[in-house]
């Protein structure tokens, strides 16, 4: 059986926002001029490629935590671009409907295009009238996107504001939040294409009619204290409901279907809600979660209408159904590919069958099939030792074709796995049974058989369109492990577990077998309860490490009497 939870739904007239609406708090903000400016294409280039002012006094030791000192490195998953502009501290991310990927430099103030075709940079756009970055951290832009028309919205952190920049036009618009210190976190549109954004620290869901709203003012922007409603110290990334039709930058057909509003709310150390707002009902559903001991961040809804969460505190992720409040958890495999302690899921996304999210100290990007139980981590080379062997992969957006690009905070750089890549893992891994029993009060113990088999040929990689670099030995080393849901940090809380065996040698088919049978390894699991363990429903994740590039996983349910 799932943990259940506590929902609740509250309705009032969210959707006709006015100033006077007795929820809504309105406050002075100080001004941020936003007026257009352009440069030249090669001014934008030439400029790239000078040491800017603002990193002039940053010390080496800074330079190297958050400007990105390293190379390029890639595995033979991930390819990694360097961003030209020096320190540009990258976080969100989007692509517009030529499949050219924007970052941004919310340390330097600028929006950056890299074309897919060429795999270069080649177009730098100066943000106009950038507020002075005194400190090391630049402004945090969390979240970028594109609407139905083609312009480009964004978050900016230390002006507590968010941009429009008309992408014909070259013009730039600013929209201010209503009160001061709100860091703007995460922005959706609805089918109307008005635009709903959560707050990092506002406690306030917002809203932006674009037709009403004002350069430099806070003209048609309303926002909803959700404080008033529930008790939280932070908001997470807001989404759109599963099928809705403006999740693609190419949909010209605006749909109503499914129009509700995702987001999550936090209580530190543990604690929050999963919401969903009705657009057409104007509704909010609250879902508490709290006694999960989890942190819910980034919520993503699938075809059968389950809701999967991230708990950004350790190494947990989990799926809620909001018609039961059954809650079933699932942890991410041991990040022992960057030396870290817990892998800190972060922002997800629901596509094509699979839930994916980044692992910020993982330093993965990850995909979990719910029908086949697999979870599969694609590592990201470049690690930053004084982040906890972490590039800091914060966000990530799919372009046109399927490929998921990723940025690298503190690495200064823009990674991608291209979707040639995605059926390309090397072995499929199977299970005797898809749940183990334990008897922790007569000491009673169980056995799961593992069966690993090569999927794929070295012709196969190499030959790959993605232009991946490296060597594929004939033989892959591969080291078990697992991980449960039993503890927040995927620990093995009060039972134990042994391999035999824990590393396996599995040979790769030659070229020339393709269509015989694969050879297959076999490893035995036993798991074992210590007379602390607690009788519950939980989830184990059996994971195949295959050196630094790639896990493969497997869940199955667990009980303990």
């Amino acid at each position: 059986m799932g943990i259940l939870v506590v929902s609740t739904v509250i309705i009032f007239g969210l959707y006709n926002f006015s100033i006077n609406n007795s929820l809504l708090t309105l406050t002075n903000t100080p001004a941020v001029l936003a007026t257009t400016a352009e440069m030249s294409h090669s001014d934008h280039m030439e400029e790239m490629m000078h040491e800017n002012p603002a990193n002039a006094t940053m010390s080496e030791e800074d330079k190297k935590r958050f400007c990105g000192t390293e190379p390029v490195n890639s595995n033979l998953y991930v390819n990694e671009f360097i961003i030209p502009v020096q320190c540009s501290q990258p976080v969100g991310l989007a692509v517009d409907k030529d499949n050219n990927v924007w970052v941004a430099s919310g340390k330097l103030g600028s929006l950056i295009v890299f074309n897919t075709k060429t795999l270069e940079f080649d177009k730098v756009i100066k943000i106009p009238n950038w507020l002075e970055q005194k400190r090391i951290m630049g402004s945090m832009i969390w979240n970028m996107k594109f609407d139905r028309n083609g312009d480009l919205w964004f978050t900016d952190e230390l002006s507590n504001s968010i941009w429009k920049y008309f992408v014909k036009e070259g013009k730039f618009e600013n929209y201010r939040l209503l009160e001061e210190g709100g860091y703007p976190q995460s922005i959706a549109f609805d089918s109307d294409g008005n635009v709903w954004f959560t707050q990092f620290f506002g406690n306030r869901l917002g809203f932006i009619e674009p037709s009403k709203a004002l350069t430099n003012t806070t003209e048609g922007i309303s926002e909803l204290d959700m404080s008033r409603q529930i008790d939280f110290q932070t908001m997470g990334p807001i989404s759109n409901g599963f099928g809705f039709g403006n999740n693609n930058v190419n949909s010209t057909i605006p749909t109503n279907a499914n129009e509700t509003l995702w987001f999550s709310t936090a209580i530190f150390p543990v604690g929050g809600h999963i919401i969903g707002y009705d657009v057409a009902a104007e509704s909010l559903t609250i879902h508490d979660v709290t006694y999960t001991h989890n942190v819910p961040f980034s919520i993503a809804e699938d075809e059968e209408g389950l809701l999967w969460a991230n708990s950004h505190i350790a190494n947990l992720f989990f799926s809620l159904n909001p018609d039961t409040g059954e809650i079933k958890q699932y942890a991410t495999s041991n990040p022992s590919a960057s030396g870290n302690l817990t892998t800190l899921p972060y922002y997800n996304v629901y596509r094509d069958g699979k839930l994916w999210f980044n692992e910020h100290y993982g330093n993965a990007i990850a995909s979990y099939d719910p029908k086949n139980k697999t979870l599969v981590e694609y590592y990201i080379p470049s690690q930053n030792p004084l982040w906890v062997n972490s590039s800091n992969p914060l966000r990530f957006a799919f372009d046109n074709n399927g490929s998921i690009w990723f940025t690298e905070w503190t690495e200064n750089k823009l990674g991608v796995i291209t979707k040639d890549k995605f059926d390309q893992i090397p072995v499929s891994l199977e299970v005797s049974k898809d749940k183990v029993v334990l008897d922790s009060k007569n000491n009673q113990s169980d056995l799961i058989d593992i069966f690993i088999s090569s999927k794929i040929t070295n012709s196969t990689l190499l030959n790959s369109s993605s232009n991946i670099t490296g060597q594929i030995d004939n033989s892959m080393n591969i080291t078990m492990g697992v991980t449960s849901s039993l503890a927040k940090d995927g620990k093995l809380a009060n039972i134990t577990a042994s391999f035999s065996p824990d590393i396996l040698s599995l040979i790769e088919k030659p070229s020339n077998d393709i269509g015989l049978p694969s050879p297959q390894l076999e490893t035995t699991l036993e798991i074992n309860p210590t007379k602390d363990a607690v009788p519950g429903n939980s989830t184990l994740t059996i994971s195949a490490k295959l050196d630094k590039d790639i896990t493969v996983s497997k869940m199955v349910d667990l009980e303990i009497r």
